[in-house]
């Protein structure tokens, strides 16, 4: 986003982080993530990124697991905090939602639509390739987990809510939530849509093409005004 970083990309080096210690990803999906940005980061910045798991908790199709992070410059302040849920998926499981299932769907026709994305099998595979989780990758196994074929990550969700964001203008404070609610799969097309106003969107949503939602986000803040 011209000379700022897309810290989007920083929530993916949370994840790489888990596999930098050691712990298999593979067969876990990502089920919410949560941005605090406040000040901007710029490109050629070195940080240094905490983590910790602080909540563990048992669900009917596995483990939900909670981890918080922290981006620390050089002089010890602290730009952007991180949450990120994650579901370790018991291979037994069975099928079903990703999210909240009792949570309210946005509706497709009151929001404006801002993007059509065309998602490919070869393009979601090598976004996800560094972290090693096969579910983005390879069809036979995110099969084993229930899926009709591999899932992209969520976080390529994230981007294109981001770059409707940064098209506005520059993202120097943000606050936002994010619930990966369904499995977006590597050959879906998708539409990415907002509600509130141009300036400052209130909610983001991305549907399928069937109209459900797959992923969505409150904007709490953004450069100082909140929602």
């Amino acid at each position: 986003h011209g000379g700022l970083v897309d810290i989007t990309a920083l929530a993916g080096e949370s994840i790489m982080a888990t596999k930098h210690s050691g712990v298999s990803i593979n067969g876990s999906v990502h089920v919410g993530q949560y941005f605090d940005l406040r000040e901007p980061i710029e490109l050629g910045e070195r940080l240094v990124l905490h983590g910790r798991v602080t909540k563990v908790a048992e669900e009917p199709r596995g483990h939900v697991v909670t981890c918080t992070f922290e981006a620390e410059r050089p002089d010890g302040t602290v730009p952007l905090l991180m949450e990120r849920t994650s579901l370790r998926i018991a291979q037994e499981a069975t099928k079903g939602p990703l999210g909240k299932g009792t949570a309210r769907e946005p509706e497709r026709e009151a929001m404006r639509l801002e993007s059509t994305k065309q998602l490919q099998p070869a393009n979601v595979a090598e976004y996800s390739i560094e972290a090693e989780n096969l579910i983005h990758s390879d069809a036979a196994f995110a099969r084993e987990f229930g899926f009709r074929a591999p899932i992209a990550g969520g976080l390529m969700a994230v981007r294109m809510m981001m770059e409707v964001l940064a098209q506005r203008g520059p993202i120097d404070q943000l606050q936002m939530s994010v619930r990966f609610r369904r499995p977006m799969f590597w050959d879906e097309v998708l539409e990415i849509r907002s509600q509130g106003t141009a300036a400052m969107p209130e909610a983001f949503a991305v549907f399928q093409a069937n109209g459900k939602v797959v992923n969505d986000a409150v904007v709490h803040a953004l450069n100082g005004q909140r929602a």
